[in-house]
């Protein structure tokens, strides 16, 4: 068994020795105030791992967790409202432009992810697909600097046991700018 062990772990070695594997991801905080409504604050962090199959074609899986908190005004019957997700994202990634040290792609995946609310007694679930355009800067061979743009193209479809069902298609580009980053192996 650790003859077994030990060749694995040597394949491993030598297969990332030669491959372009990447770790990385995006950390974001956001805090909203409306004024005569309450306060919303959101938190998420998403670590990835990829492996470049390609010059132009990259592999790669992000887990994402997203805690959630809304403070409601008195005015409106007041409280406290906490919403904790979790997500898995596989998605293949194609590099087509590149000029210099900067390149776009796009970056088309599946995700699942799901919510439990502090104040509901089942998780809501989402199961999508979305094709996402975005930007890098190579600083130097080891860092990579990453940017996608919105949510891009995507379906999804939620749900909550027995109490509803809820398909979405959108296209949303500049709702919001995500910036991350990655280690080049």
């Amino acid at each position: 068994m650790k003859k077994i062990l030990m060749t694995l772990a040597a394949v491993a070695v030598a297969a990332t020795m030669n491959a372009q594997v990447w770790v990385g991801g995006e950390v974001g905080f956001t805090s909203s105030h409306v004024n005569g409504i309450g306060t919303e604050n959101i938190f998420t962090i998403k670590p990835e791992i990829g492996y470049s199959l390609t010059d132009n074609v990259d592999l790669a899986l992000a887990i994402g967790y997203t805690h959630a908190s809304d403070k409601i005004n008195k005015n409106l019957g007041g409280g406290k409202f906490y919403a904790n997700s979790f997500e898995i994202n596989p998605y293949l990634r194609y590099k087509f432009v590149k000029a210099g040290n900067f390149f776009a792609f796009i970056d088309g995946g599946i995700n699942y992810a799901t919510t439990h609310y502090k104040s509901v007694s089942s998780n809501e679930n989402e199961f999508g697909v979305s094709i996402v355009p975005g930007i890098a800067y190579a600083v130097s061979d080891k860092v990579t600097l990453v940017s996608h743009l919105g949510e891009g193209l995507y379906f999804n479809h939620q749900w909550m046991k027995d109490e509803y069902r809820v398909n979405n298609v959108g296209l949303r580009l500049f709702n919001g700018i995500s910036f991350g980053a990655y280690y080049n192996f």
